[in-house]
C-alpha cells in the first residue's frame, strides 16, 4: 500500500516538474522570399503592384485608388495568384509563368492575358499593390 502511494507522488512529481518548465511562445513564421517579391507594373500601364510575403495589393497608377488584394505562391516559375476586385467584390485568380526576373505573363482563369513587369527598386506594399481592373480589363493587376 505505502509502495502504491510513493508510486503516485512520484508520478505527480514528475507531473509537476514537467508543468514548471518554460513556456516559449511559437514565433510567427514570415513567407520567404519569392521572385515576385516586390513592385511591378502592368504592361498597359493601367496598374501597379505590390507584391510582399504571400500578399500583394494593386492600384491605378492614374489615381492610386486600390484595384484588387490578394494572395499569391511560387513553385519554381510558376505563380499562381488569387484576389478580389475592390470595386466588384468578384473572385478573381491567374496562372503566371516567370519569364525572367523582370517580367510575368498571366492567364487569368475565364480568359485573358496580362503581363507584368518589374518596377525600379522594391516598392512598398502600401505604395504599390496590385490591382485589378474594376469592369472587363487585365487580370489581377487589372482584374474586373
Amino acid at each position: 500500500m505505502i509502495y502504491r502511494g510513493m508510486r503516485g507522488a512520484f508520478v505527480f512529481a514528475a507531473l509537476l516538474v514537467g508543468g514548471c518548465q518554460t513556456y516559449q511562445a511559437a514565433m510567427p513564421v514570415q513567407a520567404a522570399a519569392t521572385p515576385m517579391d516586390g513592385g511591378w507594373a502592368s504592361t498597359d500601364g493601367v496598374f501597379i503592384a505590390s507584391f510582399e510575403h504571400g500578399n500583394f495589393t494593386s492600384r491605378f497608377t492614374s489615381t492610386n485608388e486600390i484595384l484588387a488584394q490578394g494572395t499569391y505562391s511560387v513553385a519554381g516559375t510558376t505563380v499562381s495568384m488569387q484576389w478580389e476586385s475592390v470595386a466588384t467584390h468578384q473572385q478573381r485568380a491567374a496562372a503566371c509563368t516567370l519569364m525572367s526576373a523582370d517580367v510575368v505573363a498571366c492567364n487569368q482563369q475565364g480568359g485573358g492575358k496580362f503581363e507584368l513587369r518589374r518596377a525600379g527598386g522594391n516598392m512598398p506594399m502600401a505604395a504599390t499593390p496590385m490591382a485589378a481592373p474594376a469592369a472587363a480589363g487585365p487580370p489581377p493587376a487589372a482584374p474586373n
